[in-house]
């Protein structure tokens, strides 16, 4: 089972055993540690979205930032088959949330959510266009996560392994189910961790987040997860 991932940030899941994207080497040295229990207020702030392709507003955005004259830090992005709308400097980030806040709540769809990435690529963070409910909330949270632990992806940089519970495996297996072809988004803090498109199917509750994640910064999500890093 492989997913197609989305530059260097994709999102691998997982059955019996972990397998990599792309060819890549089967993921190993898992982390064995004792964390305690999972802090269910912490994964709560996990959010798995259903995205829109670029292509499916692309003229939303368009009016958007003609209605706020086209500023020149604003460039579209060229993959219109992905849910990632534009890519931005740092510094340029606050403007554009600024006309978004200002002129999206009467140009946009009411169930669109645009959310920059955790991480830059090439130094640019993108902006992803997340589709939320009529309550603008995800698809799934992660309050089935049993569990959450380090894992090393041999040369890939370090990825965060979770396991869900029953329920949440299989109200994930649905998500994927419905979303072949699209992009699922892995959102915390409302910052897009990993955005791949889904290719199959995904069974079995067992899922692996990465995102080019130094040791310090997997490990300081994890903790997260279990209540012992706040930040």
């Amino acid at each position: 089972m492989k997913l197609s991932k989305s530059r260097n940030l994709y999102l691998i899941c997982v059955l019996a055993v972990a397998v990599c994207v792309g060819g890549m080497p089967s993921c190993k040295n898992e982390k064995k540690d004792s964390r305690g229990q999972i802090d269910k207020k912490a994964v709560a702030q996990i959010g798995f979205y259903e995205t829109y392709k670029y292509l499916d507003i692309a003229q939303d955005i368009s009016n958007l930032f003609e209605t706020a004259g086209n500023p020149t830090f604003f460039q579209s992005n060229g993959n219109y088959d992905g849910p990632a709308v534009c890519a931005a400097q740092k510094s340029d980030t606050a403007a554009i949330n600024a006309i978004i806040a200002k002129y999206g709540p009467e140009i946009l769809p009411s169930d669109l959510k645009l959310t920059w990435t955790l991480e830059p690529f090439d130094n640019l963070y993108e902006l992803i266009a997340l589709k939320t409910d009529t309550l603008g909330k995800p698809a799934m949270t992660g309050e089935s996560i049993i569990e959450a632990k380090v894992t090393d992806t041999n040369g890939y940089g370090f990825a965060i392994s979770i396991t869900l519970d029953k329920e949440g495996g299989k109200q994930f297996s649905t998500l994927t189910s419905n979303n072949i072809g699209h992009a699922l988004a892995v959102v915390f803090k409302d910052k897009v961790m990993s955005y791949p498109i889904v290719n199959s199917q995904v069974e079995g509750g067992k899922v692996e987040i990465t995102g080019n994640f130094t040791e310090q910064v997997a490990n300081d999500f994890v903790d997260m997860f279990y209540g012992k890093n706040k930040k």
